[in-house]
């Protein structure tokens, strides 16, 4: 590289587990020339995904939004006309004072999607405004919700080990959950863990990239995990191999759970989750001799109808098995929970004028057309696109069609969202805007510092927050705080203050590991439950219309000779969720989110391998090729999510045949509760 230049380090704010921290090298006129992962994190090491390596690409794409717009033509035309900060910002304001006027500051209804995790222009950017205003709340539903209030029935809170602690393990068990894809800087510590003699585990109905590097592969039926824990436990208890000693000493409610696993023989265990018994054995036995098991949680399996009970039902198994006496041992799920982000004092709720309601992302088509006290009549979009994201995609597009409703959406890209906003608003990427940073899969929190100015008229998410304020007559000093002032609130806690930890020094550092989590080892003196202690049964699940101990019940949409798949989508190995799927590097290079089958039942239902086909079900079709696998399991039509451009999907992608359903818990969503025919196009 000739020229002067300097770098600057700043982090991934997509919804990924791995956070990774980067370094952008920017040259002597202020362009940002490359992207690389920052050597220096331990859990990045240096390497970023191949999603997120064509990141300047991606900030360079044609179709990048540079300027305000307004709609001209019919709601879902995508016909707009450029217009002026001024005239987009008076207009949008004019039109959120009318309809507080008329109907009340409820009927407004600030949706925040996971486009961008962080805490300063992420999901939280904004809060306090529409706090001040009195808009409605809202509920980021559409993720891990489920799973997070099943698992605190049982041990409190949605926590787990150290991910880099896996290493230590005799047992690895990935349960739900496709790494390689969707979390490829936690597999080296699997690979450690194997290299040191443990066996590796993967629970998935499809033969994803990372069953097939597993040991062992089960692969259940699509909603019949409850069963798989239940039996699998109960097997246990059999043969004398849980650690009655740590139950003793760590948990309430065993004897109880115990008493209701004498119907799950491992011949019913199989006949549920159409698994053959010896794979059960070996399960069985496996976890039974495993020292310190290590089991990962996915979210694949929390989204069903009985998703938190499944969520809860695995946590019983790892938990019976004494894993959390040992290092490495134990559940693997969010690392959230260690942060200690002082979201109060980020958000602060004090500062609304009265309570209110709040709407849950999930509901979103139930919102807009059902909901009347008040009704829903202005919706700001921030982050989200939730007619390719959300269940139904088709009743989202009627939803979005209200001529009533006045839509602003703020976006890198036109989507097919924005297609039905009044106002567009384009949006700054990461690298050129501030961000505090946390993950849920390590214990690092990244600072991300701005590294080029935005281009054209480019504005991050609290930019845009500050110049709205004075024109709603909010630009109060908490609601016009600065970035660097709203990321110290964020750490306004002990935890960081203690530690002489301040946002100059992640100015300084870039990261800073969470302090005082080294070992990191969130239930070694208890559990925050109501007992403090572990729960195999509990009270609080009945307040939520679950039973005491988890119990298996059939899936919503079992398969039938109608329906003869469930679709599962997973990750997608070309981006995440729906960001940058529209790009020209993304939909230039791929022809079709294919859904994957087993090849007999292909082959029995008259397709052939690339033949082109509709999957359908009452809801809704979409068009897509089919490949027939020896390995896929049948019943379960496998294919990934997110996928949005016109080119490639027009009108319809996969969740055109999802239901706005709830799953058992949170109003988390049924995305993998689905069943589906497949048919020659």
């Amino acid at each position: 590289m000739t020229g002067s230049f300097r770098t600057v380090v700043g982090c991934c704010p997509l919804d990924c587990p791995d956070a990774c921290s980067w370094v952008v090298t920017v040259d002597d006129e202020g362009r940002a020339t490359r992207l690389r992962g920052n050597p220096a994190h331990p859990f990045t090491n240096g390497g970023l995904c191949p999603k997120v390596n064509p990141w300047l690409t991606y900030a360079a794409d044609p179709s990048r939004l540079m300027q305000p717009l307004r709609r001209t033509g019919p709601k879902g035309s995508g016909s707009f006309a450029p217009i002026s900060w001024d005239e987009a910002l008076d207009e949008i304001a004019e039109r959120l004072l009318s309809v507080r006027d008329e109907f009340g500051a409820e009927a407004v209804w600030p949706f925040t999607g996971t486009g961008n995790v962080g805490w300063i222009n992420g999901p939280t950017s904004g809060r306090r405004l529409w706090h001040a205003f009195g808009a409605s709340g809202h509920r980021v539903t559409i993720c891990s919700v489920t799973g997070h209030v099943g698992l605190s029935h049982s041990q409190g809170r949605a926590d787990g080990i150290d991910p880099e602690d896996v290493a230590l393990a005799d047992l690895v068990v990935v349960w739900g959950a496709n790494p390689l894809v969707t979390d490829i800087h936690w597999w080296p510590f699997v690979e450690q863990a194997r290299e040191a003699g443990a066996t590796i585990v993967v629970v998935d109905p499809c033969r994803t990239r990372t069953a097939a590097r597993a040991d062992l592969h089960i692969a259940p039926r699509p909603g019949t995990d409850v069963a798989l824990a239940l039996g699998v436990l109960a097997e246990l208890d059999r043969r004398d191999l849980v650690d009655r000693d740590w139950i003793d000493e760590a948990s309430v409610g065993w004897d109880e759970l115990a008493a209701t696993l004498g119907e799950w023989t491992l011949e019913r265990t199989a006949e549920v989750t159409g698994l053959v018994v010896a794979d059960l054995e070996r399960f069985v036995g496996l976890l039974g001799t495993g020292r310190i098991p290590a089991v990962k949680l996915g979210q694949g399996m929390q989204r069903t109808a009985h998703g938190g009970d499944a969520a809860r039902a695995v946590s019983c198994l790892v938990a019976a098995t004494g894993a959390y006496a040992h290092r490495g041992g134990g559940l693997v799920y969010s690392t959230s929970p260690a942060y200690d982000i002082d979201e109060f004092a980020l958000t602060r709720p004090d500062l609304r004028p009265a309570p209110a309601r709040k709407l849950a992302m999930t509901h979103l088509i139930r919102h807009l057309t059902e909901t009347d006290d008040p009704p829903v009549k202005a919706l700001w979009i921030q982050a989200a696109n939730p007619v390719v994201s959300n269940p139904d995609s088709d009743g989202v597009r009627r939803a979005l069609s209200r001529d009533d409703l006045f839509t602003i959406a703020v976006e890198l890209y036109p989507t097919p969202t924005t297609a039905y906003a009044d106002i567009v608003l384009p949006s700054t990427m990461q690298h050129e805007q501030t961000e505090l940073q946390e993950s849920f899969a390590h214990l690092y929190l990244n600072w991300n510092e701005p590294a080029v100015v935005p281009p054209g008229e480019c504005r991050s998410h609290t930019d845009i927050i500050r110049a709205l304020a004075p024109r709603l007559g909010l630009d109060t000093p908490e609601v016009m705080a600065s970035d660097h002032e709203l990321a110290a609130a964020a750490l306004n806690r002990p935890r960081w203050r203690d530690a002489g930890v301040t946002v100059e020094t992640f100015r300084k550092r870039g990261f800073v590991r969470i302090p005082g989590t080294e070992p990191h080892r969130p239930f070694a003196d208890g559990f925050p439950t109501a007992s403090g202690r572990f729960q195999f049964a509990a009270d609080s699940a009945v307040e939520m219309g679950l039973e005491r101990v988890p119990t298996w019940h059939d899936p919503a949409e079992p398969v039938d000779d109608g329906f003869p798949f469930v679709l599962v989508a997973n990750g997608s190995s070309d981006h995440v969720n729906s960001v940058f799927a529209g790009t020209e590097r993304v939909a230039g290079r791929t022809d079709s989110p294919e859904v994957r089958i087993n090849a007999a039942q292909g082959s029995s239902l008259g397709l052939a391998d690339g033949d082109d086909v509709l999957v359908q079900n009452e809801r809704g079709t979409w068009s897509t090729t089919v490949r027939l696998d020896d390995e896929q399991r049948p019943g379960v039509a496998a294919t990934t999510k997110g996928w949005w451009s016109p080119a490639i999907l027009g009108d319809a992608g996969p969740n055109v045949t999802v239901a706005e359903a709830d799953a058992d818990l949170a109003d988390g969503p049924r995305f993998h509760d689905n069943h589906v025919r497949i048919v020659p196009a």
